[in-house]
């Protein structure tokens, strides 16, 4: 009887202990029987759920408040696997609570035996709503961090193109200095020779002669029109900021110019707004694009410019109906030294465009073969570091 008493005695106290650890474990604990229904549970599952303990014992786990109910019959074979002995784990499921509140939870069972034969299964309920909203952060923060350096990256490869431009603007600078020297020296005397010779021209002279000396001429005119192209494009632009208006450019650069019989030009510019611009300079832009424009129409038609404020800027606009470009032609238009004409120099727009931008402006281009051109000037219409420089001048 004393031996009885003390395994009783036994028994009660791992079951004491049984019953402690069941109902006070961290995760939550499903009792389920080969069917699938639940025949116990412990506290977190009362926790996770926000049910009582008589709305979940003898209903099946997923009637408990699983929202996915795609997931029942990967949960039923779930329950058969394992009851043939198969530890299932990692099953991720949304459940929600009495009160509504999502949770996010993951189950992993294993078969209960009692003298080897299988009587239920038991399931180990881990509540991973935090993990995952803790993962999903953490995704969101790689995916801006990812952006961050794909832009800072653009922002340094941008900053070192600014540098070698500089750079090559520093190098092609101190070459046009000594081109500048070297070549207009020899072109002078080839010039003043030139001029001598047709100052000593006699009638016997053959009129082949004095077409060769012509060509040299223009030659040396042509050749210094280029060193004169290249010393502008590679100097430092420094700007005199005077109040102008679109309309006001192109009047001046109209009388300039002789408009071509076969062109007729639509001036719908506007007096207002009022932009900030060195005069001399943005007169420069809108002769070289109007020539541009004449040139591109051979055989006759139209060259439209118009002006209209943008928000904070003005937006100028030369539009042509002649020959139009390639897309080719188009990626290469602003580049220096690159021309389509006979006698271009390749300087034009290139300088426009160091001008406009150095106005904090821009200027784009779009055009089609047959169709003609429209080149877009973006001038803001306060220059605010212009108008402190004046501000500051006139004190």
């Amino acid at each position: 009887m004393t031996d009885k008493k003390v395994t009783i005695e036994g028994i009660s106290d791992v079951e004491g202990k049984y019953q402690t650890l069941w109902k006070k474990a961290g995760d939550g604990l499903v009792y389920l029987d080969c069917k699938g229904k639940i025949l116990d549970i412990n506290n977190k599952i009362l926790e996770l759920t926000g049910l009582k303990r008589e709305e979940i014992i003898g209903k099946p786990f997923y009637k408990i408040g699983v929202v996915d109910r795609t997931i029942v019959p990967k949960f039923l074979s779930m329950v058969k696997e394992t009851l043939q002995g198969k530890p299932a784990s990692g099953y991720q499921m949304t459940m929600r609570r009495k009160d509504g509140f999502e949770k996010q939870i993951e189950v992993n069972a294993s078969v209960v035996r009692i003298e080897r034969v299988s009587v239920g299964v038991l399931a180990v309920v881990r509540d991973v709503t935090d993990q995952k909203r803790l993962e999903k952060l953490l995704e969101e923060y790689s995916e801006r961090l990812v952006l961050e350096v794909e832009a800072r990256t653009r922002e340094l490869k941008e900053a070192n193109e600014r540098l070698l431009k500089a750079e090559r603007f520093a190098a092609i600078g101190e070459l046009s200095g000594m081109i500048g020297h070297d070549l207009r020296n020899p072109l002078t005397a080839i010039k003043n020779a030139v001029y001598y010779l047709k100052r000593k021209q006699t009638c016997q002279v053959d009129s082949r002669e004095v077409e060769m000396l012509e060509i040299i001429d223009k030659s040396v005119v042509h050749a210094n029109k280029i060193i004169a192209s290249l010393l502008d494009y590679s100097a430092e632009i420094r700007l005199d900021i005077e109040q102008c208006s679109a309309k006001k450019l192109l009047d001046y650069v109209l009388l300039m110019v002789e408009v071509p019989e076969r062109i007729r030009v639509v001036d719908r510019t506007r007096y207002e707004p009022v932009i900030w611009v060195d005069v001399n300079k943005m007169e420069r832009v809108f002769l070289n694009l109007i020539k541009n424009a004449f040139d591109a129409i051979p055989a006759g038609g139209k060259v439209e410019v118009s002006s209209k404020p943008v928000g904070e800027n003005v937006e100028i606009v030369f539009t042509d109906d002649g020959v139009g470009m390639s897309e080719q032609t188009l990626s290469k238009i602003f580049n220096p030294l690159f021309t389509t004409k006979a006698q271009g120099m390749g300087f034009g727009l290139a300088i426009c465009k160091r001008i406009i931008e150095a106005h904090c402006g821009s200027i784009c281009v779009e055009s089609a073969l047959g169709k003609g051109t429209t080149f877009t000037i973006t001038l803001p219409v306060e220059h605010k570091l212009c108008i402190k420089d004046l501000q500051n001048t006139e004190k």
